[in-house]
This record gives C-alpha cells, structure tokens and sequence, in this order.
C-alpha cells in the first residue's frame, strides 16, 4: 500500500471494529441527529420551567419578540458535545449491565430473558421487564456525574437572558423589549462564572435531584422501550424494519418517564438556571416561579421527547442492523 494511504482502513478491519463498537457507533450518530431537530423545543422548555409564562404560545411569542432566532438555538453546543457522550455511556453500560442481568437470572432460574426475548413472537415476561428495567437504573445512575455539569451550562445559558437582572425576574419581563440587546453568555464563559463564584461544586448544583431524575427516568425509559418493542413486533409480525416496533416503543417510552420524573427536573432546572443572576436577586428570580406549577411546561417536553426519541431509536436500530450486515 502507498505511504499516503496508510491511514485508510481496509473494509474487512473497518467492518470488524464497527462490529465491536455498533452500540457506540450508533448511539452517538442517532443523538447527534436526533439533538439537532428538537433543540428549539428544548429552548422552550427550559424558559417555560424557569419563568411564570402563562401558556406556551406566549413563551414561544416571547422568544422571537426578545431574543429572535438565536434564542431558539441558544445553548444547542452543550447538548450536542454532552448528550452525545452521555448517551453513549448510557447505552453501552445499559447493554452491558442488561447481559450480567440476564446471565444472574439464568443461573438462577435456569432460563435467560434475553434468549426468551430474542425469540420470534414471544410475549415480555416479569424476568425480562426487571432485566432491562433494572439495567436501565444502573445505566441512569452511572451517566448523572457526567451529565450533570453539562446540562446545568445548557440551562444557565439558555435562560442568561431572562434572569439577568431583576427586572427580568418579574411577571412582566416578556413585555420588555430590550431583552433582544442583551448580551448572551457562551458555554465556556458560563462554566468559567459557575466556578469562579461557586466552585467547581457549583456544577453540581442540583446534582442530586439530576442523578434522582436520570436514574428513574432511565430505568422506567429501557423498561418501557424493550417492552413496548418486544409487543409491537410480535403483532406487526415478521417485519424487522427498525422504522415499525423502535417507532412505536420509542414514542411511548419517552413520554412515561417524564410523567413520573418531571416535577424532579423542573425543580432542578429552576435552582441551576438562576446561577448567574446578580447574587442579591436570586432569590427573587427563584420567587418569581415558585408558585408556578411543577408541570409547567410538560406539554412541550413531551412532543420535543416523543419527537427525539423517535428519531434516536429508529436510528439508533437501523445503524445497528446495518451493521450487523456488513462481512
């Protein structure tokens, strides 16, 4: 081979680490895709959870009116970076943890879930909905250290412009509009003020409420997912596209999570989005919500998650077929 080309990978080498790493390949490339189309969603929930708006129209009227376009795009980078890396720890330590589980529960038993789940037409079973529920857990609690700081300068820099100062803090910011000249902070600048105010304990703020969230909303999330999917192929039939069953499981399990985990997340959302307000406001910012309810917007995140994660696990299983296809 010529000294120019020694960098490229022959297609049997190529084929086989692909094989090896399917579950990270293809769980970074569906996140990456999946992230970018619902980033102005994820905009809007986060202004709804962190100001009294009073329905979602107005967030959404509030946005374009005081901040335009960029506003729906603001903080789009941590995610994309974070999540990508979160998710894929999160599926590789799901998948591998589901395997020990599986493996426990057939020296046991005698019997393992997967084998039966893997089975053409098979119904789910009490073993194999603790086996990927029980994964799902471990996965959520192992991934909440790394999301954590991420997702805390994503929400800080999303809302920088509404909790600024006081005034942005009241019921009446979203009429303000000089709103739209206000400097925004970056990522890096966010985390920099985080630290230099707080600590880097300050990244953490709210950490055990983040890692509450994650670790229920990935058990019920794995749980629910595998269940649903192992249902709708045995009623869909012999059809293995990844676009029928991943489709439909991957819909209904984004949206149950987040019924059980989203009072969690708000609360955390709130007590990381006012970080950076001017110290003797924040209280007044935290106030200006505190009597709003939990569930505020609910709506949003469950049309931006039911839409994300459609896109993610279709992907996320059609990577994974293809690969599997390769020589």
């Amino acid at each position: 081979m010529p000294t120019g080309n020694t960098w490229i990978m022959d297609e049997a080498t190529r084929n086989k680490l692909l094989k090896r790493y399917k579950t990270q390949v293809a769980s970074a490339t569906s996140t990456i895709c999946a992230t970018l189309a619902v980033t102005p969603l994820e905009n809007v929930k986060t202004r709804m959870q962190t100001h009294n708006f009073p329905n979602l129209v107005q967030c959404v009227r509030y946005l374009w009116r005081t901040e335009g376009p960029r506003g729906y795009v603001a903080g789009a980078l941590p995610p994309l970076a974070s999540v990508t890396a979160v998710r894929v720890v999160n599926f590789s330590t799901y998948n591998g943890a589901k395997h020990r589980i599986s493996d426990f529960f057939q020296q046991v038993t005698g019997e393992s879930p997967l084998d039966v789940y893997n089975q053409p037409g098979s119904s789910p079973t009490v073993s194999s909905v603790v086996t990927f529920t029980s994964a799902g857990l471990f996965a959520g609690l192992i991934t909440s250290p790394l999301a954590c700081p991420f997702e805390l300068a994503k929400n800080v820099v999303q809302t920088s412009v509404l909790v600024s100062n006081r005034a942005q803090a009241a019921p009446g910011a979203i009429g303000d509009p000089s709103l739209r000249s206000k400097p925004r902070l970056g990522t890096i600048e966010a985390i920099r003020q985080i630290v230099q105010r707080y600590g880097v304990r300050g990244l953490y703020t709210g950490f055990h409420l983040h890692a509450l969230r994650d670790t229920l909303g990935s058990g019920l999330y794995f749980g629910v997912y595998e269940t649903v999917k192992q249902l709708a192929a045995k009623e869909l039939g012999p059809d293995k596209s990844p676009f029928g069953g991943p489709m439909i499981a991957g819909a209904i399990c984004s949206t149950v999570p987040w019924f059980c985990t989203y009072p969690l997340d708000t609360r955390k959302t709130r007590a990381q989005s006012v970080l950076l307000g001017k110290t003797k406001e924040v209280g007044e910012a935290s106030a200006a919500v505190a009597k709003s309810s939990m569930y505020k917007g609910l709506s949003i995140i469950l049309i931006r998650t039911g839409v994300n994660n459609m896109i993610l696990l279709s992907m996320f299983e059609y990577i994974k077929m293809r690969i599997n296809d390769l020589d």
